[in-house]
């Protein structure tokens, strides 16, 4: 090794702080889209189309399986420049909406499949629409993929031939074992024509790998208390990784009503759920039909708590529902916001309608809010399109109180919008929400701290809802020294990341002023920085920098014996004795 290698190996030190990756949600290199069922052919969906998206500026590829299929019916080449749109056929394809007789039976040749061959992270978001309804569905990537879930939704009540709720399994792995029990036993799920096929109080099935099983209950135009709500709280509960869709095509919210619309969505797992959310109110009226949250336990005595109260709303056991008045939200207008807490994890979805109408609404499963979540969204790909239907709606964003306004930027095809002022969130001053109406094209938002986007709209009488957020996704702090590499002259700073904030500490005392993205230490010593995004801090491992002369390190490289020319010289060189730390290359 020459005295310039080691001096390089010694001086160049770089640091990384690696934490562990808990997921990135909707972002991943690989995507399930279980099918589902709709109550009559083309009632909830019609024209269908699958929205791939990515933040990689490298053209890459991605690869579409149906079923247990191995080879692909589809490939694209996608990057955040080309986000692509695939279209599907309308209706009951047996794709991604089964026919009755595909209903409650082993499906080799249905659901999706989305996989970058290389690992590459991109969305996927299903959008549907008919004469009268639309929907969106977000894939979770591999966020979905767990063992224990339950079944989601809002109650579906009124009557109507279409009204339906669905639950779709798609298993990872061969021989996985599958549980559905917790539902009321009134509920009845359909076997081909037979909308009473499965009455038992249980049910177990078996699938291989990218099999799939699809249940419906069916409220067509008899309506019962366990078909409307008797399923939702239901456990799923599998031996090895499944991914779950459900929801409802179509669903009412009005007793003794035709009123409808398609509402459905992709969660996770239980051990993926959290204790503080945040939603945002769509453009719903006051009535509180179409607009409120609901919440589903995983543990018995779990407390609700509303927009900073300390007595709960409402407490609720493993397995059942709350839904939350819509008088909570801090006002009866478009983007307002409600905070919840619980004393335990929970699933929380949201019911919001893309306007007045009582039948424009639609359903998003929500993340919990914590300091852990992306800080991008890039992008949502024609935001005004569901499936060649044009919708007229807005975007939701929630972010970190801390992070400055200017740090958050939405733009679309227009450019970059104008960021109004923000809505406060009660009981929880650690967040902010805003809402953006109006965007057009491809959407994208970026902030220096975590953000959670949605989106909302409405055509007629159609009306759907979207979600992008993460799901605990940790940052990584690496530190490098540049400059003249050695001190005086060296200078500390952080790669490829930004934050809200910094504060730099030498020998664990903090140093005042030093407050920005990159440090010029005055003395050697142990340094580290502090980062701020959201509400949370994280401190970087220690970095130590060094006066070095290169002359001290040619001379005490090592002493060289006197050797033969042909002789082969193998020697250790150690940088203890001089005083450094080792750091390998």
């Amino acid at each position: 090794m020459s005295c310039y290698n080691l001096k390089k190996r010694v001086v160049l030190v770089v640091l990384s702080l690696l934490f562990s990756c808990l997921g990135y949600a909707q972002l991943s290199d690989l995507h399930y889209l279980p099918p589902l069922k709709q109550g009559s052919n083309n009632a909830g969906i019609r024209e269908q189309a699958i929205y791939l998206s990515t933040p990689e500026t490298t053209p890459f590829t991605v690869n579409v399986f149906r079923g247990t299929n191995t080879t692909a019916i589809a490939t694209f080449t996608i990057s955040n420049a080309s986000p692509i749109i695939y279209n599907l056929a309308n209706g009951d394809n047996d794709i991604t909406l089964v026919k009755n007789n595909l209903t409650g039976v082993v499906l080799n040749n249905s659901g999706l499949r989305f996989e970058a061959p290389n690992g590459e992270n991109f969305y996927v978001n299903f959008r549907g629409s008919s004469s009268s309804q639309s929907a969106s569905l977000t894939s979770k990537g591999r966020s979905a993929m767990g063992r224990n879930f339950k079944w989601g939704g809002v109650p579906n009540l009124g009557s109507e031939n279409s009204k339906s709720n669905t639950l779709g399994i798609m298993a990872t792995e061969d021989d996985t074992t599958i549980d559905l029990f917790g539902y009321d036993p009134g509920c009845e799920f359909r076997v081909g024509n037979d909308r009473a096929g499965i009455t038992a109080d249980t049910y177990q099935i078996t699938l291989d790998a990218n099999e799939s099983f699809v249940f419906e209950t069916y409220i067509g135009t008899a309506p019962t208390q366990a078909h409307e709500d008797g399923w939702i709280g239901a456990s799923i509960v599998s031996d090895k990784d499944i991914v779950i869709s459900n929801g409802s095509m179509n669903f009412g919210r009005q007793v003794g009503s035709s009123n409808r619309d398609a509402g459905i969505d992709q969660p996770v797992p239980e051990n993926r759920l959290g204790r503080e959310y945040v939603f945002v109110r769509g453009r719903g009226n006051a009535n509180g039909w179409t607009e409120f949250p609901l919440l589903i336990g995983i543990a018995n005595n779990t407390q609700i708590f509303i927009n900073g109260s300390v007595t709960p709303i409402a407490t609720i056991n493993n397995g059942e529902y709350f839904q939350v008045p819509s008088s909570n939200y801090s006002s009866n207008t478009v983007g307002a916001n409600m905070y919840i807490r619980t004393s335990n994890d929970v699933y929380a979805y949201q019911c919001l309608a893309g306007s007045t109408a009582a039948y424009t609404q639609g359903l998003n499963f929500v993340a919990p809010i914590n300091c852990l979540l992306p800080d991008t969204m890039d992008n949502i790909p024609e935001i005004r399109d569901a499936a060649g239907t044009t919708i007229t709606g807005g975007l939701t964003v929630i972010a970190s109180s801390v992070t400055p306004n200017a740090n958050i930027v939405v733009t679309d095809d227009n450019g970059t919008a104008t960021l109004p002022a923000p809505n406060a969130v009660a009981g929880n001053s650690d967040w902010k929400t805003f809402y953006i109406p109006n965007l057009t094209g491809d959407v994208s938002v970026s902030s220096t701290g975590p953000i959670a986007v949605g989106f909302f709209g409405f055509n007629g009488a159609r009306g759907l809802a979207g979600y992008y957020s993460g799901f605990d996704t940790t940052p990584d702090v690496n530190l490098e020294i540049t400059g003249s590499l050695c001190l005086p002259g060296a200078s500390l700073r952080i790669i490829d990341e930004t934050f809200d904030a910094y504060q730099w500490f030498h020998e664990g005392n903090l140093i005042p002023g030093a407050t920005s993205e990159t440090y010029d230490p005055t003395s050697a010593g142990n340094y580290y920085v502090q980062v701020t995004k959201g509400p949370c801090t994280y401190d970087s491992n220690t970095l130590a920098a060094y006066y070095c002369d290169p002359d001290i390190i040619l001379d005490k490289t090592v002493d060289l014996p006197v050797v033969n020319n042909n002789d082969l010289v193998t020697f250790t060189v150690t940088v203890e004795s001089l005083g450094l730390n080792p750091v390998t290359n």
